[in-house]
C-alpha cells in the first residue's frame, strides 16, 4: 500500500510542493519540478531523493491551515490507494501461483514458474507498459523513517529503555570489520562506513538501522567477556526495527540482517532461533534471485558482486549449520558466480571492469575458500547422513576425489603450512579446523566400530585394509585438529569468537581419543591418546573467561573417560527417542557386527551437554 501511495502522490504532487529543488537535482544542477516526498527526476532516474529540511517554519494561522489542508488531501488519497491495492491484490494471484507475473519486480521466479511462459507470451511493449503503472519506489525501497534526537545517531524505537547511549558504538563497529568481518564479509565496509558516518545517504527504512546495530552487536560480543550483556541489549535494539512487514518486501539488507541474527543467536546459545532466522533469510535471497548469476544486468559492478558475496555468505552458513545440526540439505546448485579475491579498494561504485583476482590474501578469500570446499563436500555429507552407512573403500574415494582435489586447488599462499599477515590466521585456521572436522564425521563410525569390537572382545574380526585406513585417517584427523588449536590458542589473540570455534572443533576432535582409550587402553598409542586428551584440557581450562560452554565441556570428557559405554559418546547429544530411531532398522547392528553383544548401562539415553 505504500509503495501505490507513494507513486500517486510523486505523480499528482498532491503531497505539496517543496519551497527548493532537492539536493540531487541542486548537486547536478536540473530542473527539478520540488514534488513531494520525490521529485519527477529522482523517481524517473531512481536516484535518493532528499530534501534539506529547514531549520524553521513560519508559525503563522495561514501556514497552519495550508499544511492541515494539504494534510486532509493525502489522507483522502490514501484510503483511495489502499482501496485500489487490495481490489488489485484481490485479482492478482502471482504470489500464489507464479503464474501472471511478468515484472521483476515482484522477486526471482525461475523457469519452472508459470510467469516464465508467460514473459515469453507477452510482447515486451506490454511488459514494459505494466511496469510503467508502478513508477515510484521500487519495491526493495522503504519510506523514509525521520531520525529523533532521542533516538541518537542510529535510530531504534528502544533507545531510550536500552539506554543505548552508554554504548560506543564506534568501537563495537570496529571490532566487528577487525574480526569477523574477515571470515565473513556479507556487508561492504567502504560503504557501510560512509553511511554510518552519513558521507552518504543511508538507505531508507529502518532495515540499515537494524544492520547497523547487529554489525555493533557482533561486534560487542567477539571484544568483551565474562558477562558483559552490551551485545545482546545492541541485538534487541536490531529486533526492535524489524517488523513482519518487512517479510512482504524484502531486499538484500534485509538477507544481511538475518544472516548476521542466525549466526548471532547461533553463537549465543540460541540454535533453533538462528535456524529459523536463517531460514528467514534463504528464502528471501533465493526471492530476490541472489543465488543466480544474471548476465546483461544494467547495475553497478560492485551491487553485483555484493550480491554474491551476500549469497555466497548465506550459502556456508546455512551448510555450516545443516552439518552442525546433522540436518539435511536443501540449497540450490551452484549457479551465481563466487566471490572475486579482491581488495575492497580495486571495486568501487566507480569501476567500469572487473579487477584482475589477487595472489595474496584478501578480505574476501575466506568466504570463497569455505564456498568451494562446500560446493566440493556436500554431494559426501548427504551420503554419510544417509543410510545404509558408506563402505569404507567408496569413503576414501569420495574423499581423495573431493576433499583432495579441493585441497590440490588451493593458492601456494593459502595451504595449510602457508604464512599469512595477522589479519587472516584466525579465518585460515578455522578452515583448516574445518575441513579436518568433516573428515573426523566422515571417519568416525570406524572408530566406534574398532571400539565395539575391542569391548565385545572380537580380536578376531580383522578389518579390511580399507577400514583400517578409514580408521587411521580419523584418529590422525583428530590429533592434528587437536595439535592445530592448542598452538593457535596459545600463540594468538584471544577473543570470543575464536574461544566459540576452537571450543566447537576442539571437543569434537577430543571425542576421538577418548573413545579409543577408554575402549583399548593397552593399545601402543595409548600413551599418544592421553597427552591429546590433556593438550585439549589445557586449551578448554585456558579459554572460560571467553567461552562459558568451556567448563560443561571439561565434565563431559571427564565423564567420557569413566563410562562404560560407547554410544552416548559417538552420539553425545542424543535421547533415548533418537537413538531407538538410529537402531530400528538394524543397519548400524550390522555395520558394528551382527555377533557382538553388548549391554546397554543407564547411562544410554541421557543427553550429554556440548559447549557449541
Amino acid at each position: 500500500m505504500a509503495q501505490e501511495l507513494f507513486s500517486e502522490t510523486s505523480a499528482s504532487g498532491s503531497l505539496g510542493l517543496s519551497e527548493q529543488a532537492c539536493n540531487e537535482c541542486r548537486r547536478r544542477k536540473a530542473k527539478c519540478d520540488r514534488t513531494l516526498p520525490e521529485c519527477g527526476l529522482c523517481v524517473k532516474h531512481r536516484r535518493h531523493c532528499l530534501y534539506e529540511q529547514h531549520s524553521r517554519t513560519p508559525l503563522t494561522r495561514k501556514h497552519l491551515t495550508e499544511v492541515e489542508e494539504r494534510l486532509r488531501r493525502a489522507e483522502i488519497r490514501a484510503r483511495e490507494a489502499e482501496r485500489r491495492s487490495d481490489d488489485a491484490d484481490d485479482g492478482r494471484m502471482a504470489d500464489g501461483m507464479a503464474a501472471l507475473t511478468v515484472e521483476d519486480e515482484g522477486g526471482y521466479l525461475g523457469s519452472a514458474s508459470g510467469a516464465a511462459l508467460l514473459r515469453l507470451l507477452l510482447p515486451d511493449a506490454e511488459i514494459r507498459r505494466r511496469g510503467k503503472l508502478r513508477r515510484g519506489v521500487s519495491s526493495t525501497q522503504q519510506p523514509n523513517f525521520p531520525d529523533t534526537d532521542s533516538e541518537g545517531w542510529i535510530p531504534t524505537p528502544l533507545y531510550e529503555r536500552l539506554n543505548i547511549s552508554r554504548i560506543d558504538l564506534d568501537s563495537a563497529i570496529d571490532a566487528y570489520f577487525s574480526t569477523y568481518h574477515v571470515s565473513y564479509p556479507i556487508v561492504h565496509e567502504p560503504s557501510f562506513r560512509a553511511q554510518y558516518s552519513h558521507l552518504i545517504p543511508r538507505p531508507a527504512g529502518p532495515a540499515w538501522n537494524a544492520l547497523a546495530y547487529m554489525i555493533a552487536a557482533i561486534g560487542a560480543w567477539t571484544s568483551t567477556s565474562g558477562a558483559d550483556s552490551t551485545d545482546f541489549d545492541l541485538f534487541m535494539a536490531a529486533k526492535s526495527n524489524l517488523t513482519v512487514d518487512f517479510l512482504e518486501t524484502g531486499n538484500i539488507t534485509l538477507v544481511q540482517v538475518l544472516t548476521l541474527m542466525s549466526n548471532y543467536l547461533q553463537k549465543r546459545n540460541k540454535p533453533n532461533s538462528g535456524y529459523n532466522y536463517l531460514g528467514l533469510a534463504l528464502h528471501i535471497a533465493m526471492g530476490l534471485g541472489l543465488h543466480k548469476g544474471f548476465k546483461n544486468w544494467n547495475l553497478p559492478l560492485l551491487a553485483l558482486e555484493t550480491r554474491r558475496r551476500v549469497w555466497w555468505c548465506l550459502f556456508i552458513f546455512y551448510t555450516g549449520a545443516a552439518i552442525t545440526f546433522g540436518r539435511p540439505l536443501v540449497l540450490p546448485h551452484r549457479e551465481a558466480p563466487l566471490p572475486l579475491n579482491v581488495h575492497d579498494r580495486e571495486l568501487t561504485n566507480a569501476s567500469k571492469r572487473l579487477p584482475a583476482e589477487s595472489a595474496s590474501p584478501t578480505t574476501h578469500t575466506s568466504v570463497a575458500t569455505q564456498a568451494r570446499f562446500h560446493l566440493a563436500t556436500n554431494e559426501i555429507y548427504s551420503r554419510v547422513i544417509s543410510t545404509p552407512h558408506i563402505p569404507a573403500g567408496e569413503l576414501i574415494r569420495l574423499d581423495d576425489a573431493h576433499i583432495g582435489g579441493w585441497l590440490a586447488a588451493l593458492p601456494l599462499w593459502y595451504t595449510e603450512t602457508a604464512a599469512l599477515p595477522p589479519r587472516y590466521q584466525f579465518s585460515h585456521s578455522v578452515m583448516m579446523w574445518r575441513y579436518r572436522n568433516f573428515r573426523i564425521i566422515m571417519y568416525r563410525p570406524f572408530v566406534i566400530q574398532r571400539a565395539f569390537q575391542a569391548q565385545g572382545n572380537l580380536h578376531g574380526h580383522a578389518p579390511t585394509p580399507e577400514e583400517q585406513e578409514a580408521y587411521d585417517r580419523c584418529l590422525n584427523e583428530a590429533r592434528a585438529t587437536i595439535v592445530s588449536i592448542h598452538n593457535f590458542w596459545f600463540t594468538n589473540v584471544r577473543n570470543r569468537l575464536s574461544a566459540w570455534y576452537a571450543l566447537y572443533f576442539l571437543f569434537q576432535a577430543s571425542l576421538i581419543p577418548c573413545v579409543c582409550l577408554r575402549n583399548v587402553p593397552s593399545a601402543p598409542q595409548a600413551e599418544d591418546w592421553r597427552v591429546q586428551i590433556k593438550s585439549a584440557l589445557d586449551v578448554i581450562t585456558n579459554m572460560g573467561s571467553w567461552n562459558s560452554g568451556s567448563q560443561d565441556c571439561f565434565e563431559v570428557i571427564n565423564q567420557l573417560t569413566q563410562i562404560s559405554n560407547v554410544y552416548s559418546m559417538l552420539w553425545p547429544n542424543v535421547n533415548a527417542n533418537e537413538m531407538d530411531l538410529m537402531l530400528q532398522d538394524g543397519a548400524w547392528d550390522s555395520f558394528i557386527g551382527d555377533d557382538l553383544d553388548l549391554q546397554m548401562d543407564p547411562f544410554v539415553g541421557t543427553p550429554g551437554t556440548s559447549g557449541t
